[in-house]
Order: C-alpha cells, then sequence, then structure tokens
C-alpha cells in the first residue's frame, strides 16, 4: 500500500521504501519495524500511544518490545523522513503519552484521503484496559468480595454461629 504525504514524500509499505513523487527511483529502504511503526502512525492519524505501538510492532510479531527500541526506531524515522523529504515535523510527540502525524499534512493512500482529520471523529489508538470493559470489572470486584468475606469465615472460625449450624 502507498502512502502519499502532501509534502511529495511517498511511503511503499508493501517495498518499505521512502522516496519523493517527483524523483521515486531515488529511494530509501527502511527496516521492516520501522516500516511498521510508520504504518501505524499513519493509519492512526489522531495519534498511537506507546503501549499500543509497542504491542502492535513488537509483541504481536514475537519481539520484545521496549520504551528505548521505540524511541530508538522513532528518531530513526524521523532520520529517514527528512533525508528525503527535508522535513523534520512530520512526527510530533505527545509526552508521556505516544506520537501523532502533524496535522497540517495530509496523508492520501493511493490517491484516497484517510481522513480529513475532524477532531471529534478522530480516536487516539490505545492499548485496551480493564476500565474498558466495566461488567468484568464489576464481575471481578464482586467475586473478590465475596472471596475475601469466605476468607474471614474461616479463618475467624465462626461460621457455624453466623450460619446457626450446630
Amino acid at each position: 500500500m502507498k502512502y502519499i504525504i502532501d509534502t511529495g514524500l511517498v511511503f511503499d509499505s508493501d517495498e518499505r521504501t521512502l522516496f519523493l513523487q517527483e524523483s521515486p527511483d531515488e529511494s530509501l529502504e527502511i527496516g521492516a519495524i520501522t516500516a511498521r511503526l510508520f504504518v501505524e502512525m499513519l493509519e492512526n492519524v489522531a495519534g498511537v500511544e506507546r503501549d499500543y505501538l509497542l504491542d502492535a510492532v513488537w509483541s504481536n510479531h514475537g519481539l520484545k518490545p521496549s520504551n528505548n527500541n521505540l524511541n530508538n526506531h522513532i528518531s530513526l524515522l524521523r532520520k529517514n523522513i527528512a533525508s528525503i523529504a527535508e522535513v523534520d515535523d512530520l512526527i510530533i510527540t505527545l509526552p508521556k503519552k505516544g506520537f501523532v502525524v502533524n496535522k497540517k499534512y495530509a496523508v492520501n493512500v493511493l490517491g484516497a484521503e484517510i481522513s480529513d482529520r475532524p477532531e471529534e471523529e478522530d480516536k487516539v489508538a490505545k492499548k485496551a484496559t480493564a476500565m474498558d470493559y466495566p461488567a468484568t470489572l464489576w464481575f471481578l470486584s464482586i467475586t473478590i468480595v465475596i472471596l475475601l468475606v469466605l476468607l474471614a469465615l474461616v479463618v475467624t472460625n465462626d461460621y457455624h454461629a453466623i450460619f446457626g449450624l450446630c
């Protein structure tokens, strides 16, 4: 799939190459991890959280994720983009959160607009947490309370008196 950024930069995710539209013969090949990282960022224009990137780019491919690896590949990606398109602000860091593609650059896929980037429609890609599943959280809380009550009864050995057993 080809991503065209309005700076004239083209990213071919199948070939893992970066090049300018006016000079496709002068391309720069990037590594598989860096390519997956760039695809995740281009497909999630509202931004991506660090944990999501670590899972999508490293863990889901059997690799060990680390913040250091993520930072190194972001730095490498920025350098590669700057060397081809002389753009140094395409990737913006959201401190302690993640990364986002600068909204001043439109991103197209094979000539079709990915998004007009309305703020209210974009959702940041993030790792699912327990708070995303309230029913599961509620069930887990009730189960823990019941287990604690039963444990307290067994420890105090007063369950005969409580339940009216001899």
